[in-house]
Protein backbone atom coordinates (compact mmCIF):
# COMPACT_ATOMS: atom_id res chain seq x y z
CA UNK A 1 0.00 0.00 0.00
CA UNK A 2 2.62 2.28 0.84
CA UNK A 3 4.27 1.94 -2.39
CA UNK A 4 1.13 2.94 -4.29
CA UNK A 5 0.54 5.85 -2.09
CA UNK A 6 4.39 6.67 -3.61
CA UNK A 7 2.83 6.20 -7.02
CA UNK A 8 0.07 8.24 -6.58
CA UNK A 9 2.03 11.05 -5.27
CA UNK A 10 4.48 10.72 -7.54
CA UNK A 11 1.71 11.34 -10.40
CA UNK A 12 0.52 13.88 -8.73
CA UNK A 13 4.10 15.66 -8.94
CA UNK A 14 3.96 15.27 -12.04
CA UNK A 15 0.67 16.83 -12.89
CA UNK A 16 0.87 19.60 -11.22
CA UNK A 17 4.90 20.21 -12.32
CA UNK A 18 3.33 19.92 -16.24
CA UNK A 19 0.75 21.50 -18.27
CA UNK A 20 -1.14 18.47 -18.03
CA UNK A 21 -4.63 17.74 -17.26
CA UNK A 22 -4.73 13.84 -16.58
CA UNK A 23 -2.33 11.21 -16.13
CA UNK A 24 -2.98 7.77 -15.51
CA UNK A 25 0.06 4.87 -14.34
CA UNK A 26 -1.04 1.16 -14.48
CA UNK A 27 0.76 -2.08 -13.42
CA UNK A 28 0.00 -5.49 -11.94
CA UNK A 29 -2.68 -4.99 -9.46
CA UNK A 30 -2.51 -1.33 -9.43
CA UNK A 31 -4.02 1.57 -11.68
CA UNK A 32 -4.57 4.83 -11.21
CA UNK A 33 -5.95 7.75 -13.28
CA UNK A 34 -5.81 11.58 -11.77
CA UNK A 35 -7.50 14.63 -13.70
CA UNK A 36 -7.29 18.08 -12.77
CA UNK A 37 -9.16 20.95 -14.34
CA UNK A 38 -8.03 23.54 -16.54
CA UNK A 39 -7.62 26.44 -14.56
CA UNK A 40 -7.51 29.82 -15.99
CA UNK A 41 -5.32 32.92 -14.84
CA UNK A 42 -7.54 35.85 -13.30
CA UNK A 43 -6.05 39.12 -14.24
CA UNK A 44 -3.82 40.62 -11.24
CA UNK A 45 -5.62 43.54 -9.46
CA UNK A 46 -3.48 45.95 -7.87
CA UNK A 47 -3.89 46.48 -4.12
CA UNK A 48 -2.83 48.93 -1.84
CA UNK A 49 -0.89 48.29 1.26
CA UNK A 50 -2.92 49.73 3.85
CA UNK A 51 -5.63 47.22 2.02
CA UNK A 52 -3.63 44.00 2.28
CA UNK A 53 -2.67 44.99 5.99
CA UNK A 54 -6.49 45.18 6.29
CA UNK A 55 -7.24 42.13 4.49
CA UNK A 56 -5.05 39.98 6.63
CA UNK A 57 -6.12 40.69 10.10
CA UNK A 58 -8.39 38.08 10.73
CA UNK A 59 -6.27 35.32 12.18
CA UNK A 60 -7.55 32.11 10.13
CA UNK A 61 -6.51 28.43 11.07
CA UNK A 62 -6.11 26.37 8.26
CA UNK A 63 -7.17 22.61 8.04
CA UNK A 64 -4.83 20.73 6.05
CA UNK A 65 -4.89 17.39 4.03
CA UNK A 66 -2.89 14.60 5.91
CA UNK A 67 -3.50 12.72 2.78
CA UNK A 68 -3.00 12.56 -0.95
CA UNK A 69 -6.33 12.01 -2.82
CA UNK A 70 -9.93 13.62 -3.63
CA UNK A 71 -11.19 15.65 -1.12
CA UNK A 72 -15.16 15.39 -0.63
CA UNK A 73 -17.12 17.44 2.10
CA UNK A 74 -20.61 16.59 1.01
CA UNK A 75 -21.75 12.93 2.15
CA UNK A 76 -23.37 10.42 -0.98
CA UNK A 77 -26.89 11.93 -0.09
CA UNK A 78 -25.63 15.32 -1.96
CA UNK A 79 -25.62 17.09 2.02
CA UNK A 80 -22.82 19.18 3.34
CA UNK A 81 -20.70 18.07 6.36
CA UNK A 82 -19.49 21.78 6.72
CA UNK A 83 -20.28 24.96 4.99
CA UNK A 84 -18.95 28.95 4.88
CA UNK A 85 -20.41 29.85 8.26
CA UNK A 86 -20.80 26.67 10.10
CA UNK A 87 -19.62 26.67 13.45
CA UNK A 88 -17.34 23.36 13.86
CA UNK A 89 -16.09 21.93 16.88
CA UNK A 90 -12.54 19.78 18.08
CA UNK A 91 -12.16 16.44 16.34
CA UNK A 92 -15.77 17.31 14.15
CA UNK A 93 -15.52 15.69 10.57
CA UNK A 94 -15.81 18.15 8.09
CA UNK A 95 -14.66 16.12 5.15
CA UNK A 96 -13.14 13.29 3.79
CA UNK A 97 -10.20 12.42 1.68
CA UNK A 98 -10.88 9.30 -0.67
CA UNK A 99 -7.62 7.72 -1.98
CA UNK A 100 -7.90 4.73 -3.97
CA UNK A 101 -11.15 3.31 -2.30
CA UNK A 102 -9.76 3.93 1.31
CA UNK A 103 -11.83 6.71 2.97
CA UNK A 104 -9.63 9.13 5.66
CA UNK A 105 -11.68 11.56 7.86
CA UNK A 106 -10.64 15.25 7.60
CA UNK A 107 -11.10 16.35 11.30
CA UNK A 108 -11.10 20.07 12.75
CA UNK A 109 -8.34 20.44 14.66
CA UNK A 110 -10.02 23.50 16.84
CA UNK A 111 -13.04 25.32 17.65
CA UNK A 112 -14.31 28.11 15.33
CA UNK A 113 -16.26 28.92 11.94
CA UNK A 114 -15.63 28.11 8.65
CA UNK A 115 -14.76 30.99 7.04
CA UNK A 116 -13.23 29.57 3.54
CA UNK A 117 -13.58 25.93 1.43
CA UNK A 118 -10.64 26.03 -0.76
CA UNK A 119 -11.58 22.94 -2.70
CA UNK A 120 -14.47 22.29 -4.82
CA UNK A 121 -16.07 18.72 -3.61
CA UNK A 122 -13.87 16.04 -5.41
CA UNK A 123 -10.88 18.04 -6.08
CA UNK A 124 -7.34 16.85 -5.44
CA UNK A 125 -5.66 17.47 -2.44
CA UNK A 126 -2.39 17.00 -1.83
CA UNK A 127 -0.19 16.19 1.22
CA UNK A 128 -0.49 19.37 3.41
CA UNK A 129 -2.53 21.34 1.34
CA UNK A 130 -5.23 23.76 3.18
CA UNK A 131 -8.76 22.31 2.81
CA UNK A 132 -10.71 24.83 4.76
CA UNK A 133 -9.81 28.07 6.68
CA UNK A 134 -11.71 28.65 10.36
CA UNK A 135 -11.51 31.61 11.96
CA UNK A 136 -10.87 30.18 15.51
CA UNK A 137 -12.89 31.21 18.68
Amino acid sequence: MNKDLNSVEELMKILTDTNLTNISFEEEGFKVEIKRSNVVAAPVEEVAVEEVAEAVAPAYKEVKSENVGKFYYVDKAGNPMVKVGDRVKKNQEIGYIATIGVKSSVKSTFDGVVKEILLDNGSIADFGKTLIKIEAE
